[in-house]
């Protein structure tokens, strides 16, 4: 018994934190059944309910809700997330521990302490919505990349593998596939590796295209990459100075520039351009990605982009600033049908009904795939202590904030002490978490919005960046643990 344990006690202290973790994901399950909803969450399980390449978003979590599908349990789809939130705790323990050594065990415990804990992580676990297993796979992905000094042709192809993957669950998670490549070409991985991560990359990204040619006419990962750069540019947007074509001009914003709302109203909204192309009726959300309509959006987008630079950078900027606000929650003027949007709900609501995915309802869907009723049902007083939890313990902006600047000034002052020791010091491990974290936290802001569960990735990586850098500043040399595990 002594021998079978020993692996273990290096990791006591973690190993109780996680059991922490799980017992108010635990009381998640228990006090919310079978899951918590999002507008998007009924064309995710319309498309699993006739699997498809769905022209608004890819469908790769579509189709891990379709692999679900014989359960018939949106419970047993929220547990799978919540063992996707552990997962990614262990494995910034894992890495932090692997790579930055193994003298102060409490950093590594410290790094995963905030995708453990915060009641928003917990949340978006609990809801049908792909935040989560993109998250997941993003810091997978990462994990394979650090887990040894030198990255093979297996753990490269591993971690293109999932990084596609993720990219077919959101497509902000493109802006991985440059920064692994990046990251290998930095590391000098050799051509090997670097065909072996490409070949990962491509094949299910070019078997995905060609399916979403096979049902849409053209390859693609999704349609309407137009629609939502001009959604993101037409708060801003002056058709006044611009003066775009007819065909073009009749999707210019009803209300004068300043008074204007966020970018999602503009796709969504029932008063949106969208839905007054000529010739173009819309009856379910797809309709407003037509390609005509697609094409139309992001040729007024680029007139705006090109004509108003300095205002989309503004406007840009200010919704990254928005990170810094203490308080985490969806742009306030953005359209929502679904109670207590971003915190665990104490009222019900009704579920919508009407066709988003054409072949049936939303309830019509719902119930399928439940084989019964799936709205939200509360067990007390498990609810009200996750909602009493999520009052208090989350991880602020401010302080997302500072993650993110003591991973860039750790990181600068590593590359200046690098300059002046020998060539042969190990490389400190923390560029790829913390280039590809700022990447995600960037990307929504610049092509779609400011909403804070867009940075839910960034926090494990910016954690993961944080610890490693800080321990290589302290004169820790990366290096593996031994087999055993023992310090």
């Amino acid at each position: 018994m002594r021998l079978s344990a020993r692996p273990l006690s290096p990791h006591r202290l973690f190993l109780a934190v996680l059991a922490l973790a799980a017992v108010f994901r635990a009381l998640t399950v228990a006090g919310y059944s079978p899951a918590v909803w999002f507008e998007d969450s009924f064309d995710y399980v319309g498309v699993a309910e006739r699997m498809q390449p769905y022209p608004v978003r890819p469908s790769g979590y579509s189709l891990l809700l379709w692999m679900l599908r014989p359960l018939h349990s949106f419970t047993a789809v929220v547990v799978v997330q919540h063992l996707m939130g552990l997962a990614m705790g262990v494995m910034v323990y894992v890495v932090v521990r692997r790579r930055a050594g193994r003298s102060h065990p409490g950093w590594a415990v410290l790094a995963a302490v905030p995708v453990l804990f915060d009641a928003y992580q917990i949340f978006f676990e609990h809801a049908v919505l792909s935040d989560v297993p993109f998250a997941f796979l993003t810091v997978a992905a990462v994990t394979v990349v650090l887990w040894s000094p030198r990255v093979s042709p297996r753990s490269a192809a591993a971690a293109g593998a999932l990084l596609a993957a993720a990219a077919l669950t959101r497509s902000t998670g493109l802006v991985g596939l440059p920064l692994l490549a990046g990251h290998l070409l930095v590391n000098r991985c050799g051509a090997r590796t670097l065909v072996a991560a490409a070949a990962a990359v491509a094949i299910p990204l070019g078997g995905y295209a060609a399916w979403y040619g096979s049902w849409h006419g053209s390859p693609a990962l999704s349609g309407g990459s137009g629609v939502w750069l001009w959604a993101r540019t037409m708060p801003i947007a002056d058709c006044e100075r611009i003066r775009p074509p007819a065909d073009e001009a009749v999707l210019c914003p009803p209300q004068p520039v300043g008074a204007r709302p966020s970018s999602p109203y503009f796709i969504w909204a029932d008063w949106s351009p969208l839905r007054r192309v000529p010739g173009h009726p819309v009856a379910v959300p797809a309709d407003l990605f037509h390609p005509e309509i697609d094409g139309r959006a992001g040729r007024l987008a680029r007139r705006v982009l090109f004509a108003q630079p300095l205002d989309y950078l503004l406007l840009a900027g200010r919704d990254l600033g928005r990170t810094l606000n203490w308080k985490r929650g969806p742009s306030p003027h953005s359209p929502s049908i679904v109670y207590n949007r971003y915190a665990f709900p104490n009222t019900h609501g009704p579920l919508p009904d009407g066709v988003r995915v054409p072949g049936a309802g939303v309830q019509e869907d719902l119930r399928a795939y439940e084989d019964g009723p799936a709205g939200t049902r509360f067990t007390e007083p498990a609810a009200e202590w996750m909602r009493v939890y999520q009052s208090f313990v989350f991880l602020p902006g401010p302080i997302f904030a500072a993650l993110v600047a003591g991973a860039l000034l750790t990181r600068a002052a590593l590359t200046l002490r690098r300059r002046s020791t020998p060539a042969d010091r190990p490389a400190p491990p923390g560029s790829l978490p913390l280039t590809l974290g700022l990447a995600l936290a960037v990307a929504p802001v610049a092509v779609t919005t400011y909403d804070s569960r867009y940075w839910l990735p960034c926090i494990p990586l910016m954690c993961l960046a944080l610890a490693l850098s800080a321990a290589g500043l302290a004169g820790r040399a990366p290096q593996p643990l031994r087999a055993d595990g023992e310090d």
